[in-house]
């Protein structure tokens, strides 16, 4: 079968598109096979072997079976990927801080932060890379970052990055919960070397204002981001007003209203607070705009091009050097490359490029959200833009940059909307006219920001900027607000799987080239994954309906537990505040999305719980234990209430199985172990084992 015409234009053009679905194949792999070194560089040294072997052909072989040479290519570069992610993986080094911490001969932990301080409700977070770590014995040289969090009320709160810490307590590695659908925050964070945390208390710790020179950059960067924050705040009057022109200069979040910011999710701009492309093409065109005069001379033009590539990756460390962030520079500086070069860059290659340079530098940044909805919406801006801004051509010169708006943002929705099911459960319908208002006063907005930057100090200017921001943000935040109001315009609980979701972005892709392209082969594709795709959601729809699960939470802080049959849940729990209540919702939720559930209630949690195919007994410490009784009771959940000693709750009847919960202390836990093994009782360690997950089928 022949490749379309558009295909090969295509394929021709973008010689970054085989180096990276094969670096991708590549990572994807490693993560789930985790290969050992020895086996990738075999594999390596055999793609390597295999493309010298096919080059050592004649050229009209070579010319007549190129795909023998397309895949040889791909397999290299897959093979590359699966080196990259073994080396990046911090866990895999040698000297990795996991392999030198033990509990009963150590001392301290030397580390230097490398983040700002991020404060919290009740304390305030760093990231420390661990330098060296002291034993009864010697000083061990280690490597990997560490999260610590440290009283509220402390100087760590002005630490920079350079600053030397000293701990006295171990810290833990991150681990998994097992809880279900939750984020996996091991991968997240491995991706900034971080693989343990810890929680430390007055006395535990030290910082020892020692600078570390090769750091004079961050330093740098983050005391200009302080500058900036200062002037921001000492500017703008309203505070709410404030903290969302921090988030949309430099993504600075920390100050955000947290109910402002769920209004922009939910009606699909959140791009605007989340520092992304958009930002860095508004302030590319602003440079342009302003190094126009000097593109005539080649020394200046050539020095103008320089200054431009260095405020835009000036402003991406600010911005938090995000992958998304960064994704937008690259492509921006191999764009600005080429105009001098006097080389129109292909923007679909600049794309292809950015990704591959990016994934070369850190793999696991394939895992990102930021980068992942970046990449799908400028790809999908580039494939299907045009089309759209070409049908909607046909309208008066006045409504034609609204229409050309309303055309790139549902480009820009096309690709991103399989993993906004995935990942959100929800669709904004409202996302058009939400973008129609948000993009022009955030551009208006952005500018005015940048301008206070530049002239705040004179009084009566930043006076006038001042207000000016305010009340730009303002009305803003009110036509969000309002839109998020409109009745039937959020879509919610729309649960899709990892298999629905990829069928779908192929889908996309087939009735894209079957419309675009007017193909044939695109029309068969589309019609055979639109099938696919009611079959699987067919298939979940079955399964979900017939399926029966309790699910045991892992967590210290509450007892938790929630009955699902079919579609319909019952949470049980000792949550007493709002903050417990808060918790409960962040452990269901994600349940909510793995197991479709669409009737959700929550219940206290009682001694004695009798549901179909279910008793539960649950020991308390306040209550004198039940009569024995001949019904077996098929689980026992230990936790917290329960007693030290057991055995009136357990003796004389007929326990199937047993649960002890996270919120049990060591030594009643211990003391129920013991319990449980005498009474032969098998049972399930929730803090060893992870969350308790268990058919009642």
């Amino acid at each position: 079968m022949r490749m379309h015409p558009t295909l090969v234009r295509y394929w021709n053009r973008t010689p970054f598109l085989l180096p990276l679905a094969g670096l991708i194949a590549g990572i994807m792999t490693q993560v789930n096979l985790l290969l050992q070194q020895i086996q990738i560089l075999s594999l390596l040294a055999g793609c390597l072997i295999y493309l010298l072997l096919f080059f050592s052909l004649p050229l009209h072989f070579r010319f007549r079976q190129r795909w023998l040479g397309y895949g040889g290519s791909f397999f290299l570069f897959w093979a590359l990927g699966l080196l990259l992610t073994q080396c990046k993986d911090i866990r895999n080094q040698k000297n990795w801080l996991e392999r030198f911490i033990n509990q009963e001969s150590f001392q301290s932990l030397e580390l230097t932060i490398v983040q700002d301080p991020v404060e919290r409700t009740k304390s305030i977070r760093l990231v420390g890379k661990a330098t060296r770590v002291r034993t009864k014995n010697n000083h061990t040289p280690v490597t990997g970052n560490v999260l610590l969090y440290v009283p509220k009320k402390d100087s760590c709160r002005y630490a920079l990055p350079g600053d030397i810490l000293l701990i006295y307590k171990a810290p833990a590695l991150i681990q998994l919960t097992g809880n279900p659908g939750e984020v996996n925050w091991v991968r997240h964070y491995v991706q900034e070397d971080c693989t343990h945390r810890i929680f430390l208390k007055e006395g535990e710790y030290e910082l020892l204002k020692k600078v570390q020179h090769n750091y004079w950059l961050s330093r740098y960067i983050s005391q200009l981001r302080r500058s900036i924050l200062r002037c921001l705040y000492q500017t703008i009057p309203d505070k709410n007003a404030a903290g969302l022109a921090a988030a949309l200069l430099i993504g600075y979040r920390q100050e955000l209203d947290p109910a402002i910011s769920q209004s922009y999710s939910n009606t699909g701009v959140v791009h605007i607070i989340a520092i992304s492309g958009m930002h860095l093409a508004l302030i590319g065109w602003l440079l342009q705009q302003i190094f126009f005069p000097f593109q005539k001379n080649r020394i200046t033009q050539l020095l103008s091009q320089l200054l431009m590539i260095a405020s835009i990756w000036l402003f991406s460390l600010l911005a938090g050097a995000t992958p998304s962030v960064l994704r937008a520079a690259l492509s921006f500086s191999i764009g600005t490359a080429g105009i001098f070069f006097e080389r129109k860059p292909n923007s679909l290659n600049s794309l292809f490029a950015a990704g591959f340079f990016l994934l070369l530098l850190q793999p696991l940044w394939i895992w990102d959200l930021g980068f992942q909805l970046s990449f799908l919406a400028v790809l999908s801006i580039l494939l299907f833009g045009r089309t759209l801004q070409r049908i909607s051509s046909k309208v008066p010169k006045w409504l034609n940059h609204p229409v050309q708006l309303i055309a790139v943002t549902i480009a820009a929705q096309v690709l991103t909307l399989p993993f906004t099911l995935y990942y959100f459960h929800q669709f904004p319908a409202s996302f058009l006219l939400s973008n129609l208002i948000a993009i022009p006063l955030s551009t208006c907005i952005l500018y005015v920001l940048i301008t206070i930057l530049c002239l705040g100090f004179i009084p009566a200017m930043g006076i006038v900027l001042g207000q000016s921001a305010t009340y730009l943000i303002q009305l803003m935040n009110q036509l969000i607000q309002w839109i998020e109001k409109l009745p039937g315009f959020i879509w919610t609980q729309l649960y899709w799987t990892v298999p629905e979701t990829i069928v779908l972005t192929f889908l996309l892709f087939a009735v894209g080239h079957w419309l675009i392209n007017q193909s044939k082969t695109g029309f068969y594709y589309t019609a055979f994954l639109l099938c696919l795709l009611c079959s699987l959601q067919w298939y979940e729809l079955q399964k979900r309906s017939k399926q029966f699960q309790l699910v045991i939470y892992n967590t210290t802080r509450i007892t938790a537990l929630t009955w699902i049959k079919g579609k319909t849940a019952i949470s049980f729990t000792t949550a007493k505040d709002e903050e417990d209540s808060i918790h409960l919702r962040y452990l269901t939720k994600p349940c909510e999305a793995v197991f479709q559930v669409r009737q959700h209630q929550f219940n206290a949690l009682v001694p004695m719980l009798s549901l179909p195919a279910c008793t539960m007994m649950i020991p308390d410490r306040t209550r004198v234990p039940p009569t024995s009784s001949a019904e077996p009771v098929h689980f026992l959940l230990v936790s917290r209430m329960a007693p030290f000693q057991g055995l009136g709750w357990v003796r004389g009847r007929s326990i199937q199985f047993a649960v002890l919960d996270a919120t049990l202390g060591t030594k009643t836990r211990n003391e129920w172990k013991k319990l449980l093994n005498k009474e032969k009782i098998p049972f399930y360690d929730i803090r060893v084992s992870g969350a308790f997950v268990h058919s009642l089928r």
